[in-house]
């Protein structure tokens, strides 16, 4: 079998050559990613993606955000769990989210996550580079300040 990702028996290199082969699903992706970063608050996206990068392929760090906010270790905490297994998801967790986040907020972070786990497996598979969703490693400036 031949994958189509970087190696001996490759014909594409890169995320964007991977899209390319399905050009519309490629454009549809990469603006539900963007969006999903977007929309969630502060720098909440480039957490999950930091800490999503982390557990899947053993690179990364959270290092480089200096000190969590208290809602931002949740974000953690859910993250992980979200990843690990998702029925563990319980109610106190949800609770303990639900207090830092209104609802919208809460659909922007998990659907960013959800967009971050499916893409960073989908690059592990193909062996590229660069597996976080476009756009999510700067806090959303419609919230900063």
């Amino acid at each position: 079998m031949t994958w189509p990702g970087p190696g001996p028996d490759s014909g594409a290199a890169s995320a964007a050559e991977l899209l390319a082969l399905r050009p519309n699903l490629g454009v549809l992706a990469q603006a539900l990613c963007a969006d999903a970063a977007l929309a969630a608050p502060g720098r909440t996206a480039a957490v999950v993606s930091a800490r999503v990068e982390q557990l899947i392929t053993g690179h990364g760090s959270l290092a480089g955000f200096g000190t969590l906010t208290d809602a931002e270790q949740v974000v953690v905490v859910l993250a992980e769990q979200f990843l690990v297994d998702a029925h563990g998801i319980d109610d106190a967790l949800m609770a303990a989210f639900g207090g830092h986040y209104s609802h919208e907020e809460q659909v922007a972070i998990l659907f960013h996550l959800a967009m971050a786990d499916g893409f960073t497996k989908f690059a592990r598979v193909f062996d590229l580079p660069d597996s976080s969703p476009p756009d999510s490693s700067q806090p959303n400036p419609r919230q900063e300040a």
